[in-house]
This record gives structure tokens, C-alpha cells and sequence, in this order.
């Protein structure tokens, strides 16, 4: 399919441009390569078409805040972009084949070119503030004229039409066979609407509205669906009127006990083919009620799929519980995971116990390591997911269940079924949906992403600024196996962390069960340090004078050894960072 007809297929997203346009037109497909080009590319990026077939899409660009808006498949028209210093204008619609996206064309052109660009178009983003949202979240965004700008498939699905086909539109005639917009009401009157019902297409939704300013001047509208049916607001309102009618005591155990879900599907770093694939199958499953089946290595990041599913699911707001099958004794396991009731036996906790089970109804129960579940609670387990019922110990009362089982295993349950260690009927009752995670070995293109993650959140963490790492050091990370996984990674970059001077993280920073893998080039230097005739001094100064000189030696040839990077050189030292700078002010070295 040439330009031509990839612009023709993104519908009236790209209205007006042509191959023939004074704009630049870039496809790419899911990996976000470039896969097509316009002569344009010679103007304005110095590159004729040839060199940029194949690069990333963030090569030739700096996207900033518009590769979210990318990533996530948001359509959008006139949103700002640099190139060499001049501000220039973008439309974006992404490819769909089979409903699933299949990258995206990108159209780049000056202001003037496009006479439908308002003048608040550049502020819009800003006041709309793109990094706030959530994967899930079902958005829509227009000018003061009413014209939609920015609009994702979530919203539009509601309105049974493809995003596409409403941006640069006026959000009275983009909507279909449904009750017309109150964004241009809500701008009007300058008062936001929250959480109000709206007929959508058939669905009683219930949806925010949003007046959007810049310096008090109004700019444009955004609107927010909070829930796509009244009936995933009537369950949130039974779940919170069942948690006020409990005592106090009780309402108090339970909220120490079960936390809410910590990520969402965002929260998973990895644009390589397997991992996309694998968020696709994650969000499309999420919204059926199955059990699902989380496999792969240790590290590679189960409990926070575990945690996505979750959150991308109807019971987002129910409650999430983590269960770790392998770290409760064997002896209390049934009475943690059923509860039990006061007196049940010696040592049971006064007025009884909630299990597991039960702080989960409605929600979510996460069982991590259930390849460990003892023998003995695989059938009661069983009878538990056939029948949606739970009795405590102690009690005669049985308890009826609304949850969805996410369970998790490294090891290889049709193996352990084989050896009769795993009941089969329990295996099929769990495996009703498999997600298998790659460990990192095998999505290798992940690596450089989850690295820049982790060396952000470190540099928070330890108020550094590392910039990244060096050609070595890159070279070492990219081509290691990961037995550990994500987990691993983790620790290797936080070890690198305390030791390197910066500004980059070289190889010799990194551990040395690493470096050794790679050659004795990779291994740290040993400090060097000033070799004063400090024996002469031995009868001529007192021992103490003597020692605090050395003291003096060392902390000078450790701050000339990490550039003057204090954490780096109490990490070396093994002092505390508060205990360096008494020292160095001890000896004026500040």
C-alpha cells in the first residue's frame, strides 16, 4: 500500500493532506519503525526518504509528551512539535487491522499550512496534562470552537465509530445516533460536570466534563468517561455500602489487610513485539470474569501483571489481595485463606478472622507461587472455584464468593500434574486463560527501556543525576542473560548506582560477577592512593596526628576517584553519607 492510500484508509483523521502536500508524512508499524516516507523528509529533517526507512520514530524527532499520546493510539490534530528550534504542527491516526493497532501515520507540517489549526492548539496539551492519564481512561478533547482535537478508540467505542472518523470534527456532528455533547455547554457556562449519567449510544454512561483555561482565558473542553455502564457504578456502590455496615473493628482489619491494586498496564516497560502482544492479550482478557494463569521465570514481573489485570478489569475498584502460597505455614494456610471464626481453635484471634477469600469478594484474588498450595488445600481450593463459596473455620455459615482468581508459578504445572504433586482438575480450573511472560533474554529491545526507567527512579531515589551509561556498559547490559530477570536488572543498576562518580555509568561501576563474564579489562581499578613516608613520621609526630593524616590521604584520593561525587565516595569508603561530610569537614576538604 503506497502513502496514498495509507492516508485514504486513516479516514477523516488526516482531512486534507495529501501525498502532494507541503507536509511530511511518516508510517510506521507497530515497532514504531519507520516503514514510509515522503519527499518532504528532505526539507525539513535533511534526510531523504531512503535513510529513514527502518529508524525509530523518536530518531529523527524529539517527540517529548507526543510519543504517549503515540504509544497509547490517541488520534490527535495540531498538536505542537520542534524541529531544528521551529515550531511546527502534527495530526496523528493510528493503523487498525483486525481492531488492533498496526502503527500509525504522522503528518507534519507548518502553521500556516493548515487553516483549520486554532491559535490555543499549542496550549491545549498543556493545560490537558497528558501524563496524568491512565491506558484505561476513555478521553476526548476539544478546542474553544468545539472542534475535536484529541480523542482515543476507548471513548470512541462507546460511540460504536472509529476515533479517526471524529477528529477535526465538531463534537456535535461527530457523535452518531446519540445524545449530543455538553462540551460546548460546560465551556459556556465555565463550570466543570462530575460524574453526571449521559445516554451514549444506548449506554447510560456517567461521565466528567471539564472547562479547560490557560491565564483565564478559555482554551477548550475535555471530557471523561468514568464508567461505560451504570452497573460497574452499582457494584463500587454496593462494595462501599457492604464496607460501612460492617463494625468498626471489622472495617479496620480489613482495610490494613487488603491493599489496592499498585500498577496498571502503563506500569509494564517493554515495546518489544512479544511484550506488545502480550498487553493486547492483557487488556482484551481483563474485561471478561476467567481465572487466569501467570507463568514464566522468577523476576520477570508476574505480580505486576498480576496487578494490571486487575486494575484493567471491571472490579478496578474492588479489593485487591495478594496471597504468597509458599510463605504461610502449612498448619495456618486454610485458616488465612478461609478465615475463621471466634474460638475456632487454641490461639485464634478474639471475634475471629476475614480470610482471604472473603476481603476479595468482588474483587480480585492474586495467589502467587500456587505450585506451593499444600496437597491437602488443592481440593478445598477446588471446591472453593467450583462452587463460589467460602466457610470459615469454626462456623456452620457458608459464604457466597464474587471473585476472579489470578494465579502465578515458575515452575511447570503440567509437569508437576504429570507427578501427581498438582491436582489436575485444580490446574484446569486455574489455567483457563495463560499469559506465559518472556524472561529478558528474549526481548532483548526491552533492556535499553527498563535501564533509562530504573536510572530515573534512582536518580530520584538517591538525588543523582546519571545520564545513562556508557558504550561499555551498555554493550555488557545488552548482551548479559538475565538469570534473574527484571529483578536482577534492578539490583545491578542499583549497585552501579552506588558506586559510580558519574556522570555515566561505566562498566567498571557495574558488579563484578558481571565484569567477569566479560573479560579482566571490566575489572575496577584498585584506589590509588599518595604514598607519603608516613614510617619517618613514626617517633617524630604522635600516632594520633599520624592516623588523621592518612584519614586526610584517603578521603582526598577517594573524591578525586569518583569526579567529587560524595555518595559515590562513602559508598566506596563503606561510611555513611551524613558520616563523609563530618569528616571532610573535620579536614576543610568541602
Amino acid at each position: 500500500m503506497n502513502i496514498a492510500e495509507q492516508i485514504k484508509s486513516a479516514g477523516f483523521a488526516l482531512n486534507g493532506i495529501t501525498n502532494n502536500s507541503d507536509c511530511l508524512i511518516l508510517v510506521f508499524d507497530q515497532t514504531h519503525r519507520i516503514t514510509n516516507c515522503n519527499e518532504e523528509s528532505r526539507r525539513l529533517l535533511g534526510a531523504c526518504p531512503e535513510q529513514l526507512l527502518g529508524q525509530k520514530l523518536n530518531q529523527p524527532l524529539k517527540l517529548g509528551y507526543l510519543q504517549t499520546l503515540i504509544m497509547q493510539n490517541f488520534c490527535f490534530k495540531g498538536q505542537p512539535i520542534l524541529i531544528d528550534g521551529r515550531q511546527h504542527f502534527c495530526d496523528f491516526s493510528p493503523i487498525e487491522k483486525n481492531d488492533k493497532p498496526q502503527g500509525g501515520i504522522l503528518a507534519i507540517y507548518r502553521h500556516e499550512q493548515r487553516a483549520t489549526l486554532s491559535a490555543e492548539m499549542p496550549d491545549l496539551l498543556q493545560a490537558f496534562k497528558p501524563e496524568c492519564f491512565q491506558h484505561e481512561d476513555s478521553l476526548i478533547l476539544v478546542n474553544r470552537e468545539g472542534i475535536i482535537t484529541l480523542i482515543n478508540q476507548s471513548f470512541a467505542d462507546i460511540l460504536g465509530i472509529r476515533a479517526s472518523e471524529m477528529i477535526g470534527k465538531h463534537v456535535h456532528s461527530a457523535y452518531p445516533n446519540s445524545n449530543p455533547s455538553r462540551l460546548p455547554a460546560v465551556m459556556n457556562s465555565g463550570k466543570a460536570e462530575i460524574a453526571e449519567p449521559h445516554l451514549l449510544n444506548g449506554n447510560n454512561a456517567v461521565v466528567s466534563r471539564y472547562p479547560l483555561y490557560k491565564d483565564g482565558e478559555l482554551i477548550g473542553g475535555l471530557g471523561k468517561i468514568l464508567f461505560h455502564d451504570i452497573d460497574e457504578l452499582s457494584r463500587l456502590a454496593e462494595k462501599f455500602s457492604v464496607y460501612v455496615s460492617r463494625p468498626a473493628d471489622d472495617r479496620k482489619r480489613k482495610k490494613g489487610d487488603v491493599q489496592e491494586f499498585k500498577y496498571d498496564c502503563n506500569s509494564i516497560i517493554g515495546h518489544s513485539p512479544a511484550m506488545k502482544d502480550l498487553k493486547e492479550k492483557l487488556l482484551r482478557i481483563a474485561q471478561r470474569p476467567s481465572n487466569v494463569l501467570l507463568t514464566g521465570e522468577s523476576g520477570t514481573g508476574k505480580e505486576l501483571f498480576a496487578h494490571a489485570v486487575h486494575a484493567a478489569s471491571k472490579r478496578r475498584y474492588a479489593p485487591f489481595v495478594r496471597v504468597n502460597c509458599a510463605a504461610i505455614p502449612e498448619q495456618l494456610i486454610e485458616a488465612e485463606l478461609f478465615g475463621y471464626a471466634d474460638g475456632a481453635f487454641t490461639g485464634a484471634r478474639k471475634g475471629g478472622q476475614v480470610g482471604k477469600f472473603e476481603q476479595a469478594n468482588s474483587g480480585t484474588i492474586f495467589l502467587d507461587e500456587i505450585s506451593e498450595m499444600p496437597s491437602h488445600m488443592q481440593a478445598k481450593m477446588l471446591r472453593v472455584l467450583q462452587e463460589k463459596e467460602v466457610t470459615p473455620l469454626g462456623c456452620t455459615r457458608t459464604r457466597k464468593l464474587d471473585i476472579r482468581v489470578v494465579a502465578a508459578t515458575n515452575v511447570a504445572l503440567e509437569q508437576q500434574v504429570a507427578e501427581g504433586k498438582f491436582r489436575t482438575d485444580l490446574y484446569y480450573r486455574l489455567n483457563v486463560i495463560a499469559l506465559d511472560i518472556p524472561p529478558l533474554r528474549e526481548r532483548r529491545e526491552d533492556i535499553y527501556f527498563i535501564t533509562k526507567h530504573l536510572i530515573d527512579n534512582f536518580n530520584d531515589e538517591f538525588d543523582l543525576g546519571i545520564q545513562g551509561l556508557s558504550e561499555d556498559a551498555w554493550q555488557m547490559l545488552k548482551h548479559y542473560n538475565y538469570p534473574g530477570n527484571i529483578r536482577e536488572l534492578r539490583n545491578i543498576i542499583e549497585s552501579a548506582f552506588n558506586m559510580t562518580a558519574g556522570p555515566l555509568i561505566e562498566a567498571s561501576d557495574l558488579p563484578q560477577y558481571i565484569r567477569l563474564k566479560f573479560g579482566p579489562q571490566f575489572l575496577k581499578p584498585a584506589l590509588s592512593l599518595p604514598s607519603p613516608d608516613l614510617l619517618g613520621s613514626v617517633g617524630q609526630k604522635p600516632l594520633q596526628e599520624i592516623m588523621e593524616e592518612l584519614e586526610q590521604q584517603l578521603l582526598k584520593a577517594t573524591l578525586e576517584k569518583t569526579g567529587g561525587n560524595k555518595q559515590g565516595a562513602a559508598s566506596l569508603l563503606g561510611i555513611s553519607r551524613p558520616g563523609l561530610y563530618k569528616k571532610l569537614q573535620k579536614f576543610n576538604l568541602t
